[in-house]
């Protein structure tokens, strides 16, 4: 799976697994965030193809930062992760820009599938970069 992509979560050992899982199948980590005004800086530098993005965090939520992220990237992918699993929540989330939501906790083959939903290419950079 050739793709780019970037975690943000203000819990360091989920970006730390969700990137074992990714880069094991040969995706390429280009950054983590631990908050939303982190997460706009670092894409909009790395440009990713997927982005792994929490709901509840400090400054900027998953919500206000996917809508930022959307705008300013459309193509970009964003996979959102969270324990809130409440549907209104959820359906706040897709019309902000997620393109998938996995809520949290979650199985490696779980986490596999979405990217597939998302990159249904499974994995070519967008960007020819790897």
């Amino acid at each position: 799976m050739k793709i780019r992509f970037a975690v943000i979560d203000d819990a360091a050992f989920l970006r730390e697994l969700i990137k074992n899982i990714v880069t094991s199948e040969g995706g390429l980590c280009v950054g983590e965030a631990a908050n939303g005004d982190e997460a706009v800086e670092l894409v909009s530098a790395t440009l990713p193809d997927l982005v792994f993005l929490d709901m509840v965090m400090p400054l900027r939520n998953g919500i206000e930062t996917a809508k930022i992220l959307k705008e300013l990237h459309p193509d970009i992918k964003i996979i959102g992760c969270s324990t809130i699993d409440q549907e209104a929540l959820v359906q706040k989330a897709f019309e902000a820009g997620f393109d998938a939501y996995l809520p949290k906790p979650f199985s490696k083959e779980q986490l596999l599938k979405e990217i597939t939903k998302v990159l249904p290419h499974l994995g070519e950079s967008t960007h020819g970069r790897t």
